[in-house]
């Protein structure tokens, strides 16, 4: 367990670095751009297709897995609206986002990582089908719900097409499920794209954590300070324990599995979260804030939880 710090105690450090980078202005919003582009359009969904087609997806693929973690993660998202609605008179746009931020994790950018190092490859396929529910179920639910907020009655099937958008824009997703599709045909990977591969992943890792960093920076933080103690709470402690009760239930689930959900779920508020209350103008100081302080008090439960996975 005391090794445990050694692996996620560096990934804090580079975020904070990006953090206090961008906070002294040594970069501006371009080359942060320039930076979360080279990663997320690039570098992450090379590495994620990679892992996704040299996976034994045939052999160990569940789908109790998923439909578990699927069902968990919708139901604290009508938590989430519901808590933001009774409990702190939300609308519906904001409940969305409320809702929102009590299921989705960073995943893509501190999840994997921390994954792949506790656990090695073996990580990469669970972890992989964590974050498609989430970017390409969860987000483009999301969505649907911000659109039918801001639609007019009788014309809410027009939800869909955004809905729809919000998958197909995701390059994440779309590596992931692409990876998925090469391993079930047997697709043999080129020796000049494996190449390209390892000539990108130690970067992928090191520019994706300071690349959030230095977006958080731009964050603020607003008065709302039970509305976000609530949020974090439901996001941080709540929903991992839940995960990590419910896929305890399932028969000869693997354990690393069950573990890695639960690693998942525990997973600070996503960016996402804070992006999508931005487009739609709703929600966002407290959105900004609850990615900020999520990740802040991360360090000490995500290392925490790191430590008690390890050790069992």
């Amino acid at each position: 367990m005391w090794l445990v710090p050694t692996i996620t105690l560096p990934l804090f450090f580079v975020i904070l670095a990006g953090f206090v980078t961008a906070r002294r202005g040594l970069i501006d919003a371009a080359g942060i751009k320039g930076i979360t582009g080279f990663v997320f359009y690039f570098a992450l969904p090379l590495m994620l297709f990679h892992l996704m087609a040299t996976s034994p997806l045939a052999e160990r693929f569940d789908p109790r897995f998923l439909l578990a973690y699927l069902g968990l993660a919708v139901g604290f998202h009508a938590f989430g609206m519901a808590l933001t609605r009774w409990g702190f008179g939300c609308g519906p746009k904001e409940q969305a986002i409320g809702g929102f931020a009590c299921c989705f994790g960073n995943n893509v950018f501190i999840g994997l990582p921390i994954a792949l190092a506790l656990f090695g490859p073996e990580a990469a396929l669970p972890m992989a089908l964590l974050i498609v529910i989430e970017g390409g179920l969860i987000m483009p639910y999301t969505v649907a719900l911000l659109e039918i907020a801001r639609t007019e009655p009788g014309r809410q099937w027009r939800a869909v097409l955004p809905a729809g958008a919000a998958v197909l824009r995701n390059p994440i997703v779309m590596a992931a499920l692409l990876g998925a599709t090469a391993a079930l045909v047997g697709l043999p990977l080129p020796d000049l794209f494996v190449g390209l591969v390892e000539l990108v992943r130690g970067a992928v890792v090191p520019c994706a954590l300071f690349a959030l960093g230095a977006s958080l920076a731009s964050f603020r933080l607003s008065e709302k300070v039970a509305e976000t103690a609530a949020l974090v709470t439901v996001k941080l402690l709540v929903f991992p324990a839940v995960v990590f009760t419910v896929l305890g239930l399932i028969p000869d689930l693997d354990p690393d599995w069950r573990s890695m959900a639960t690693l998942a779920a525990a997973m600070p508020v996503g960016a996402n979260v804070y992006l999508l209350a931005s487009r739609y103008e709703s929600y966002v100081a407290r959105a900004s804030t609850a990615s900020l302080v999520s990740t802040t008090v991360s360090v000490v439960t995500v290392t925490l939880l790191a430590g008690l996975i390890a050790q069992g």
